[in-house]
This record gives structure tokens, C-alpha cells and sequence, in this order.
């Protein structure tokens, strides 16, 4: 009991600290208390959604793809299904998985924004594999939306994009401003990446290797 008080404590303190890091760094871009709010209520709300996920697998690892969906269909509705994911089953660790599903809340909501899903044409690939370490690599890579430039100045939302998985989790992340559609690529140590169990075949709710967001 000791012990797993002490690992509450512990969980609780950095959630906390996450999302007092999140309050104060978003109010810098904000321009008005209204703009503010929707910002850290929606980074918030990814924050619940991965505790959600978390905690239904009794703090085990979460499946990557049910984050990305999830984020898909609470800020795209019906743009969901022009969000397309191609990978393998893959689990990522309790320890990885608040961090990473706010660098995919900033990638989903930057897209409805500004991006290729800000219109009714563009369309976004996520892909995603492990390499022989067992790291993941994942790429963003958005197309058929308006002309993409460089951004003047780096947002909060940017920060967390570029700086979150390195800093935090010992990773890499390169983001890069084609004129055509934003291109992004992250690297999670193999250390928060777990291979999901082999489903045989025709078992209930077994997933595709690609599927949509929104099938």
C-alpha cells in the first residue's frame, strides 16, 4: 500500500506540474480570455482523454491508435475519416502516453486550423513502425491543403510538438514546413513502446492494418 501511495503521489504531483506548465505557458499566445480558455480547456481535455485510456487498462500501456482516433474525432468530426492511419498494433506505456497524446492534440487541432483539414480537400497520413530497437517512428504528413509557410514565431503549441518527446521522453521530433503540407516525424524510445498481442484471426473488433479514423 506504501508503495503504490508512493506512485500516486508521484503520478498526481506531475500531472499537476503538467498542467500548471500548460496554464502558464498558453496564456502568452492568447488574445482574449475566451481564446485562452478553449486553448488550455482543449489540452486539458487530451490530457483526460489519455488518463481515460490509461486507466481502462488498469495503468498498462494504450493503444496508439485509439489515441490518435480519439483526438480525431473529438476536434474533427466529420473531417475524422480524411485523417488516415496506416501502422501496426502498437501500446505505448502509461509514462509516454500523456506527453505523446498532447503532441497529437496540437497536431490535430494545428491541422483543423491551418492545415490540410482546415478546408474540405486535404487529407492527412499518419504512419507509423518500430525500427530494430524497437523505438517508434512516426510520421505526420499532411497534403492538398493551403499553401503552407514557415511560421514567423514558435507558438506553445509548436513547443510542445518539437520539444516534448525530446526533453521528456528522450526522443526526436522534426517538424518541417512544406509548401505543399506540414511534414512531422517523432521518435519514441523503445523503452515506452510495446508491441499489442497478437489477435487471431476473425476475432471480434480486430483492427486492419490501415484503417480510418472514423471507420
Amino acid at each position: 500500500q506504501e508503495v503504490l501511495i508512493a506512485e500516486l503521489n508521484h503520478r498526481v504531483r506531475n500531472i499537476l506540474g503538467l498542467i500548471r506548465g500548460l496554464i502558464s505557458q498558453s496564456r502568452d499566445g492568447a488574445t482574449s480570455v475566451q481564446n485562452f480558455f478553449d486553448v488550455v480547456s482543449g489540452r486539458v481535455q487530451a490530457l483526460a482523454r489519455a488518463h481515460d485510456q490509461i486507466t481502462q487498462q488498469h495503468w498498462g500501456p494504450g493503444a496508439l491508435r485509439e489515441l490518435i482516433r480519439s483526438e480525431a474525432e473529438a476536434y474533427l468530426a466529420a473531417k475524422a475519416d480524411r485523417l488516415i492511419l496506416t501502422g501496426p498494433e502498437i501500446l505505448i506505456e502509461p509514462q509516454a502516453f500523456s506527453t505523446l497524446s498532447l503532441v497529437v492534440h496540437e497536431l490535430v487541432t494545428n491541422s483543423a486550423k491551418y492545415g490540410a483539414l482546415c478546408d474540405s480537400r486535404g487529407q492527412v497520413h499518419v504512419t507509423w513502425r518500430t525500427d530494430p530497437s524497437g523505438a517508434l517512428e512516426l510520421a505526420w504528413r499532411e497534403e492538398g491543403g493551403p499553401l503552407v509557410k514557415t511560421p514567423s514565431r514558435r507558438g506553445f503549441g509548436s513547443t510542445i510538438i518539437e520539444r516534448s518527446i525530446p526533453h521528456e521522453l528522450g526522443g526526436e521530433a522534426e517538424v518541417v514546413f512544406e509548401p505543399a503540407g506540414l511534414q512531422v516525424a517523432l521518435r519514441l524510445p523503445g523503452r515506452y513502446v510495446v508491441e499489442a498481442p497478437h489477435r487471431p484471426a476473425g476475432a471480434a473488433h480486430a483492427p486492419s492494418p490501415e484503417r480510418q479514423v472514423a471507420g
